[in-house]
């Protein structure tokens, strides 16, 4: 009672392009088990087309399984065979080898490539000291005075009377431009 996999164009298209190579499932690789250790390691079985290990994208941290593709179809099941159940580093390795139409089309998505860290914190203190326009802080200043009329009149529902002076006394306002007449007969005094 097993429905089979509906191909569809695109799945066809995939198996046309990787047809006769082989895909390997590769799971729990220790973690200081990189792409240049492990394409060393798996390739004295054959030649190596595509490795991608997947990794968080926040840590950049290995997940702990990869795929390899093969050259050859028969190359990929004699490693799935061959190494499946390998002590590699205190980690058992599982290796599979996986046929064309189970293999999603964005297996090897990003693969052959250094994965680039990205400084999340670095990110996020540019990010918190930007300086402000105008408008940002004028947004800020509204957020702020409607935030403290609600809980001003929360106070008052339940029959609190209190007063504080809040951030409405220390907002700041908004600047007034002052222009003075310049009147050339006039001589101006400053002080």
């Amino acid at each position: 009672d097993v429905l089979p996999l509906d191909t569809t164009a695109e799945d066809q298209t995939l198996i046309e392009e990787y047809k006769g190579m082989g895909v390997l499932y590769v799971g729990h690789i220790p973690k200081h088990f990189q792409e240049k250790e492990m394409r060393q390691f798996f390739e004295q079985f054959g030649d190596i087309l595509k490795l991608r290990i997947s990794r968080s994208k926040k840590t950049s941290q290995p997940k702990g399984y990869a795929f390899i593709l093969y050259e050859n179809e028969d190359v990929a099941k004699i490693v799935a065979n061959t190494m499946n159940d390998y002590i590699l580093c205190g980690r058992l390795l599982k290796c599979q080898f996986i046929p064309m139409n189970r293999v999603h089309k964005d297996t090897f998505k990003g693969a052959n490539r250094t994965f680039k860290t990205i400084d999340w914190q670095a990110k996020a203190k540019v990010q918190r000291n930007t300086v402000k326009t105008v408008e940002e802080q004028q947004k800020s200043v509204k957020r702020l005075l409607k935030k403290e009329e609600a809980r001003r009149r929360k106070i008052a529902a339940l029959g609190i009377e209190y007063n504080f002076p809040g951030y409405a006394a220390i907002a700041p306002k908004p600047s007034v431009k002052k222009t003075f007449p310049d009147d050339e007969g006039e001589s101006s005094e400053m002080c």
